[in-house]
C-alpha cells in the first residue's frame, strides 16, 4: 500500500465505532475511504455465522495467508465422482449432481488459488474430463443445468423447461459457455477439445451481438477475456465496453435496493474498467466500504421471499459469497490496508 500515506492514525470514527477515515492519496491529492484490519475482523466475525466452510477457508487464504490446499480440500467436497461440481455449490439450486454451471463456479475459485499442488491438479483434470463429457457439439457449448435440477429445491430461474430443452439461463448462449471456454484455454493441457475453435466461435458470437440483454452473460465474457492472450482478448474488448456501457446502473440508490449491474460488477480492478467512468467507480467503491464498515457484510438485493424450506440456507450463503466478491474488488483497487 505504498501509494497511500497518513494511514497510521484514525481521527474520524463512524457512528458504528469503526475507523472509517478518509486518507489522503499521494497521487492527485484525492481522498480515499479504506477498509482496515479491524474492519476485516468484523467481517470475519459475521462470516462465522452465515458463511459456509468454503467461504471461511477462502477468506483465511486471501487475507490471513492460510495455505490454498485448505480451500482445495473444502472445494473437493462439492466435486462428484464424474469430476463435475454440484452439491449446491451454486446456492440457488440444491442439485447434488454435477452441472456445467456449478463447475464454472468451482473454476472461479480455482483460478484465485496461487499454488501448484497435486490435489489442485487432480481437481482440474477431473473437472476438465467432466466438461468434455457434457459438451454439446450442436450447441458448441454447454447447458447450464441438467433437467434433474427440477427434482431438487431451486430458484425459478433455474427451472428446466422440458419443452424448450433448457433453463431460462440458457437462452443466452454465453452463460456459462463463454466462461468455461476461458478455463479450457487456461488449462488446455487437460482437454482434447478444440479450444482455439471454441474461442473463435465465442469471439464471433459476441461481436455479432446487436443488443445486450443479460449482464450475467457479459460477466461470462469478461471472465473469458481475463483468461485469454492479449491478442484475442483485444478482439472482445470493444463489444464488452459497449455492453458494459449499456448495462451498467449509474444510480447509487438502485445499487442498494435493486438487482442490477453495478459499476464494480464489471470493473473488477484498475486495469479492468471497460470504459466505466472513474468517478462512478470511486463512488461505488466508497459505497461498498461504507456498507462493510457499517454492517460487516454485503446482502443480496434480490427478493428473499423465494428462500424458504430447503432453499432457505441459500440466502446466508449468498451473503458470504457477495461479501468475499466485494472484498476482492476492494483489494484490487487498493481500498484495503492490511
Amino acid at each position: 500500500m505504498d501509494r497511500y500515506r497518513g494511514v497510521e492514525n484514525c481521527s474520524t470514527i463512524w457512528p458504528n465505532g469503526s475507523c472509517a477515515e478518509r486518507f489522503p492519496e499521494i497521487e492527485g491529492g484525492r481522498n480515499l475511504l479504506l477498509l482496515r484490519k479491524e474492519d476485516l475482523w468484523k467481517i470475519k466475525y459475521f462470516m462465522q455465522d452465515y458463511g459456509r466452510d468454503l467461504e471461511k477457508k477462502l477468506f483465511s487464504y486471501l487475507y490471513e495467508e492460510d495455505p490454498c490446499d485448505k480451500v482445495i480440500e473444502e472445494l473437493s467436497r462439492y466435486q462428484n465422482e464424474d469430476g463435475g461440481f454440484g452439491n449446491a455449490l451454486e446456492p440457488d439450486f440444491r442439485l447434488p449432481h454435477s452441472s456445467p454451471m456449478a463447475t464454472s463456479v468451482a473454476f472461479q475459485i480455482i483460478v484465485k488459488l496461487d499454488c501448484d499442488s497435486a490435489p489442485k491438479r487432480e481437481m482440474i483434470s477431473r473437472a476438465m474430463a467432466y466438461l468434455e463429457k457434457t459438451f454439446i457439439p450442436e450447441r458448441i457449448g454447454w447447458l447450464s443445468v441438467p433437467e434433474s435440477v427440477n427434482d431438487f429445491p431451486h430458484a425459478p430461474w433455474w427451472h428446466f423447461d422440458s419443452e424448450r430443452g433448457m433453463s431460462p439461463i440458457d437462452i443466452n448462449w454465453g452463460n456459462p459457455t463463454a466462461e468455461i471456454i476461458g478455463y479450457l484455454h487456461r488449462y488446455r493441457e487437460y482437454t482434447s477439445l478444440d479450444v482455439d475453435a471454441l474461442i473463435e466461435n465465442a469471439i464471433e458470437y459476441l461481436n455479432g451481438m446487436k443488443e445486450f440483454v443479460s449482464f450475467h452473460e457479459i460477466f461470462c465474457f469478461e471472465r473469458l477475456h481475463s483468461q485469454l492472450d492479449t491478442e484475442r482478448a483485444k478482439r472482445l474488448e470493444n463489444k464488452i465496453v459497449q455492453a458494459v456501457s449499456n448495462l451498467t446502473c449509474c444510480d447509487e440508490d438502485e445499487w442498494k435496493s435493486e438487482y442490477t449491474a453495478r459499476p464494480l460488477d464489471f470493473a473488477t480492478g484498475p486495469d479492468r474498467t471497460f470504459g466505466i467512468d472513474g468517478a462512478l467507480i470511486e463512488k461505488n467503491l466508497d459505497c461498498y466500504v461504507q456498507t462493510l464498515q457499517s454492517n460487516g457484510r454485503i446482502k443480496p438485493t434480490w427478493s428473499k421471499s423465494i428462500y424458504d424450506g430447503a432453499l432457505a440456507p441459500a440466502w446466508d450463503e449468498w451473503i458470504a459469497i457477495l461479501t468475499l466478491r466485494v472484498l476482492e474488488t476492494l483489494k484490487n483497487f487498493g481500498r484495503i490496508v492490511l
